[in-house]
């Protein structure tokens, strides 16, 4: 028996270090077939704008093309869930954001998934900048002569959002608050159908991805009120900072990272996280941000989970002050 034992207990510790270069292999294997990459919003908007850019530039590294699966509804929390539950392989990769990751679930009544209990960071892609902008054929082109016009007919004029939780619309409901005017609002189905609505007229405020409002903004359909970075943007250099605007505390960031299911292994997540900074290193990704208003993060997943903690920190007595109820 003492000879069974000790055979036994030589056997598990040859295989120690077999079991613990397993995740090692994994990491080494994969990707082994395509990657779907999740976006929880319509194409046109900014979080699927970002999605194609990281997925031609994560495949170099890779080595295996990044499908784009556009999952829309409930405020990104459709999408969410299906990357929330899919097999925790590294092949179903979520790109998330404030609005489906820490809003939506405080808003949604009865939100069937959890993305700070369900999911794990990948990394921080990217910080952009917002413009709030009203429609070509409005009377106003300053922030305040908006305000103005608001205060004088109050509950008269409408401002729109990606959604009921969406990060917009939270944004807005905070600037009502501190410029003391109220718009009603009317929440689309994603940014794109936000930004034809806006540039329509169908309401008369709302508050963009700078790389989605460039078409309108372009083409002269959009005027820019503010933006939302520190500093101007040199691409927009005319437009003033909410800062400058007399709202120095408003800070309505967009911030757009990489997620996959919690039990995902770590190494595979490790794998992953690598192909992202390289990305966001490249040349061409880091001449698309100068043109979209984009801050490139990048980093460790850390990055993303101290993000989503300060979030989680933030935006829940927020919620509960508004009464926001989708």
């Amino acid at each position: 028996m003492t000879n069974r034992r000790v055979f036994v207990a030589g056997a598990l510790a040859a295989l120690g270090p077999l079991a613990g270069t397993r995740s090692a292999w994994a990491a080494d294997a994969f990707p082994e077939r395509p990657i779907k990459l999740v976006v929880p919003n319509p194409p046109g908007g900014p979080s699927d704008i970002v999605a194609r850019f990281l997925a031609e530039s994560m495949r170099a590294e890779l080595g295996q093309p990044l499908v784009i699966d556009n999952r829309p509804g409930a405020s990104g929390l459709i999408g969410t869930a299906v990357v929330a539950n899919a097999p925790p392989d590294g092949y179903t990769v979520l790109v998330t954001s404030r609005s489906n990751h820490i809003v939506a679930p405080l808003v949604q009544q009865g939100a069937q998934v959890d993305p700070v209990r369900d999911l794990a960071p990948v990394g921080l892609a990217l910080r952009a900048v917002g413009i709030l902008a009203t429609p070509a054929k409005s009377a106003w082109r300053t922030l305040h002569a908006f305000i103005a016009q608001a205060k004088a007919q109050p509950g008269k004029l409408f401002y729109g959002s990606a959604g009921i939780g969406a990060t917009n619309h939270i944004a807005i409901e905070q600037f009502k608050a501190l410029a003391g005017i109220e718009l009603v609002h009317v929440p689309y189905k994603g940014s794109g159908p936000l930004i034809t609505g806006l540039m329509g007229g169908e309401v008369q405020l709302a508050l963009l991805d700078f790389s989605s409002a460039q078409a309108g903004l372009k083409g002269g359909t959009l005027v820019p009120l503010a933006q939302t970075g520190s500093r101007r943007l040199g691409s927009m250099a005319e437009v003033p900072t909410l800062a400058e605007s007399g709202f120095p505390r408003f800070d309505p960031s967009f911030w757009i990272g990489l997620a996959v299911p919690r039990a995902t292994p770590v190494a595979v997540i490790a794998r992953l996280n690598k192909a992202l900074d390289l990305a966001l290193a490249d040349t061409q990704m880091k001449a698309r941000a100068q043109v979209n208003g984009w801050e490139l993060v990048g980093g460790a997943p850390t990055a993303l989970e101290a993000t989503i903690r300060q979030d989680m920190a933030d935006f829940p007595p927020l919620v509960r002050r508004l009464d926001l109820k989708a």
